[in-house]
């Protein structure tokens, strides 16, 4: 086991630059990877919930499938960070997987330890996920976790009831991306954004209010306290994405 990292990708000083990758073939996921590379960005993230959709495998196989895939990347390109992320149909994921597989998929990435930091979503918390974080701190891979609203912005009340459980299970850095109705609900953000730095300002966040409308939050929630933005050099992964030649100039 390797020692426990004192610092991951993600960090609360700084606001860096994630790209998604979200390639359908191996071949288009290695391209995406040197992109960013190329492009000298923070970290990507791993999205194999976009990989598997055009698959054509069963679910049976995704787990081998992906852990492969992560092998592969890191063999070419060790050096960029990656968070792994598999989102779910709930919260705006491109491909269905059983509770069972999420965390069977989760435990395989972290016994593989090859990427960084890994995406874990709230809502899909279970004890047995809990012992997984565990894991992964011991490792010193970087626990994110995650809420996503691909309908609304809750109240911010309530967001603050979402980070406060995410904290009391062991994140690492939280993350909100939520779909605004109004320019009221973009403000919300930004306004939770400055909340959660000042009621957490040793814990990392990641803040967004996605579609055209909340677009700009991607490039002044840093403003605020943001510390990770998505940008895209091609392929998006949630609306609202900002270029990445755009975000360096901004972020």
């Amino acid at each position: 086991m390797k020692p426990k990292q004192q610092q991951g990708p993600i960090q609360g000083d700084r606001c860096g630059i994630c790209v998604p990758i979200v390639g359908p073939s191996i071949e288009e996921i290695l391209l995406q990877v040197q992109k960013a590379v190329q492009a000298e960005v923070d970290l990507i993230e791993l999205r194999p919930d976009m990989w598997m959709k055009s698959s054509n495998i069963s679910e049976d196989e995704y787990i081998p499938t992906i852990v492969k895939l992560v092998e592969e990347v890191h063999s070419r390109f060790a050096d960029m960070p990656m968070l792994f992320t598999w989102r779910t149909l709930a919260e705006g994921g491109e491909t269905p997987i059983s509770s069972e597989n999420y965390g069977h998929l989760l435990q395989a990435v972290v016994d593989q330890d090859l990427v960084q930091a890994i995406d874990v979503e709230l809502f899909a918390y279970t004890d047995a996920i809990g012992h997984i974080i565990k894991q992964a701190y011991q490792q010193g891979i970087q626990m994110v976790m995650s809420y996503h609203n691909f309908q609304s912005t809750p109240d911010i009340e309530i967001l603050h009831v979402y980070a406060e459980r995410m904290v009391s299970v062991g994140a690492q850095v939280i993350k909100f991306a939520l779909m605004p109705s109004t320019n009221d609900d973009v403000l919300s953000v930004l306004r939770l954004t400055k909340e959660l730095t000042e009621q957490y300002p040793q814990l990392p966040r990641i803040t967004m209010s996605m579609g055209q409308l909340g677009r700009m939050t991607r490039t002044c929630g840093n403003v605020f306290g943001n510390c990770v933005t998505f940008g895209t050099l091609g392929p998006i992964s949630a609306p609202g994405q900002v270029e990445v030649a755009v975000l360096k100039q901004l972020v």
